[in-house]
């Protein structure tokens, strides 16, 4: 009994520090948001397709060569006349006959379409490349999003248990005023309400940080038995200057990066329409090999075998305007493509002209929230004085608590909007995760 009770010393202290909650900060929850979700392992499919698909081969440029091997045997009667007379006629005359050829084809010109086809699949790895890291943003956002919104209920959290403490302070107040006959029970009975009412609050913020953190664990894909921690106790809100933002916008937003890549398709697109219009020249090559053995008749032998080399040339003379309508199309959807690129631009300049304004409004605000806690704390602490010498009552120490309590939840909230307004204009300018 002694020995098992050594060996559990020995072992509770390991199994209480493997029990012990991960401490985890916004940038290490980003990452494995990034190493285990699943959306982006399957657009990051996509682009490992357009990867293999970019080659010069795929596009076309490298000829095309075939082998073809045959092998016959015959058994046939045979009856045959010659001019000069001679006549041959056998029955059951067995032939094989031995057949092998290989032909390559060459297109050495077709109107610049395999450069543009190669071109284009360029395009498209370039736009699976850019739809991984929209993709990568979106998830760094949900990420960030989830993770500050855990921050804020547990400032609320802490904010809740110190204005707790100042309602139970009063209820106790109340309470001994009331004992010794200075108070009306309402007092006492509305102080008990009011730290009731608290604690139920506090409870249903703890409900909200709980599913915050369900949220946060699907996101980072991690089993929902994952404990950890917050590491965060504050925001961290970075300096945004606007002329900054939109220089950058052009440049590294994703979702106008890929309204230039689909215009360069429709380009490319364009050429490809166009080489159907001119001529096709193409280098052909065919070397035979045939064999034929009989048994009888005028040859027992024929052999004949050797390389031959040509040029074809393929002219397109009428296809009834279809390429004509294919190239009108296009013209429609570079027009069209050119107006969405447009409309995107002007989204986002609405987009970031919004989150900024936002964010300074919420750092406005939570300067002046900041100075209110301030002004409230000692107000707060006047009036529960007063209440304690009975010169003043339990409505105005109520107002002052309360006060109290809405300031601080306008800073904290005030600082949560700022950190999701430049978190919204970090996300338009790709750049989440990158502080």
């Amino acid at each position: 009994m002694k020995i098992n009770f050594l060996w559990l010393a020995y072992f509770l202290p390991c199994i209480a520090s493997a029990q012990q909650p991960a401490i985890i900060t916004a940038s290490e929850a980003i990452k494995m948001a990034w190493e285990n979700n699943l959306s982006i392992k399957i657009i990051q499919s996509n682009l490992d397709i357009a990867t293999v698909q970019n080659n010069w081969a795929n596009a076309g440029k490298l000829p095309t060569v075939t082998g073809n091997l045959g092998n016959t045997e015959a058994l046939s009667n045979l009856n045959q006349v010659l001019n000069s007379g001679t006549i041959i006629k056998r029955n059951g005359v067995t032939n094989n006959i031995v057949s092998a050829n290989l032909t390559a084809t060459w297109r050495i010109y077709n109107g610049n379409r395999v450069t543009a086809t190669k071109a284009r699949f360029e395009e498209l790895e370039k736009m699976g490349s850019l739809q991984v890291e929209q993709q990568i943003q979106q998830i760094a956002y949900e990420v960030i999003s989830t993770y500050y919104n855990i921050v804020r209920l547990q400032q609320q959290v802490k904010a809740t248990k110190a204005n707790i403490q100042l309602s139970q302070e009063r209820l106790l107040i109340a309470k001994t005023r009331f004992d010794v006959g200075n108070a009306a029970k309402t007092d006492l009975l509305q102080s008990t309400i009011d730290v009731n009412e608290q604690l139920i609050g506090l409870q249903e913020i703890q409900r909200q940080i709980s599913i915050n953190k369900v949220s946060l664990t699907t996101l980072m894909k991690n089993s929902q038995d994952f404990a950890f921690e917050i590491a965060d106790s504050t925001f961290k809100i970075p300096t945004i200057v606007y002329t900054n933002i939109v220089a950058k916008l052009d440049t590294q937003n994703v979702s106008l990066l890929l309204a230039e890549k689909e215009l360069a398709l429709i380009a490319k697109d364009r050429i490809i329409l166009n080489a159907q219009k001119l001529p096709v020249i193409s280098l052909n090559s065919v070397t035979n090999y045939n064999r034929t053995i009989a048994t009888g008749g005028l040859f027992l032998t024929n052999m004949n075998y050797g390389p031959n080399i040509g040029v074809s040339v393929s002219v397109p003379i009428f296809n009834a305007t279809q390429v004509k309508t294919q190239l009108k199309v296009n013209t429609i959807q570079q027009h069209q493509q050119e107006l969405r690129k447009e409309f995107i631009k002007a989204q986002l300049k609405e987009d970031v002209l919004i989150a900024f304004q936002e964010y300074q409004n919420a750092l406005s605000i939570a300067d002046i929230e900041k100075t209110n806690i301030s002004i409230a704390e000692e107000n707060n602490f006047i009036s529960t004085e007063r209440f304690k010498k009975l010169q003043t009552n339990l409505i105005e120490l109520r107002q002052a608590q309360a006060s109290l309590i809405q300031a601080q939840d306008r800073y904290i909230n005030a600082q949560f909007r700022a950190k999701m307004a430049a978190s919204a204009i970090q996300f338009i300018l790709s750049e989440i995760g990158s502080e």
